[in-house]
């Protein structure tokens, strides 16, 4: 094979590669439906921090829930994939929920986004869309709640503004 017919073929690959219309995308479709992700932001390290010990619970309270820790760079992505349906639960500050289920600043561009507090602590909460299923809900908050009582956790009222 010369030069010329290997160059050729190469790029036919690539090429049929790109069109084929893979894309890692929905692998990370699989990934969420099989892992529940719990986002938090490198913005806020103490959410980071209570989001690596929430995982570290359920992982071993629910192991079915193959607890992960997702980080975005701030808190605007959890709000951004929180809205879209993209994941289920974040760790935010109280200011942050309460902006985020009244749809203010920094958040305006995602709108009101409906929201339900699972447990909280005085500074942070684990919050939820309020289309989570709520069986779901009650198995994350009890097994945090028995777990983690060194938390200081408590389960609020229905949403975010009561919290």
């Amino acid at each position: 094979m010369n030069r010329r017919q290997f160059l050729t073929l190469t790029a036919g690959s690539a090429g049929w590669v790109l069109l084929s219309g893979h894309s890692p995308y929905r692998q990370w479709v699989v990934y969420r439906e099989t892992h529940l992700i719990i986002l938090t932001s490198r913005d806020d390290l103490g959410a980071d921090d209570l989001g690596e010990k929430f995982a570290d619970i359920l992982r071993g309270a629910l192991p079915d829930s193959k607890a992960e820790v997702g980080r975005g760079p701030r808190v605007q992505r959890i709000a951004s994939l929180i809205s879209t349906r993209q994941v289920a639960v974040g760790v935010v500050s109280r200011a942050n929920a309460v902006a985020m289920y009244h749809g203010e600043e920094p958040f305006q561009q995602y709108g009101a986004i409906p929201l339900r507090v699972l447990v909280q602590n005085d500074v942070y909460r684990l919050v939820c869309r309020d289309d989570f299923l709520p069986q779901h809900g009650y198995l994350l908050a009890e097994a945090l709640m028995e777990r983690g009582a060194d938390l200081g956790l408590s389960v609020p009222g229905r949403n975010a503004a009561d919290a």
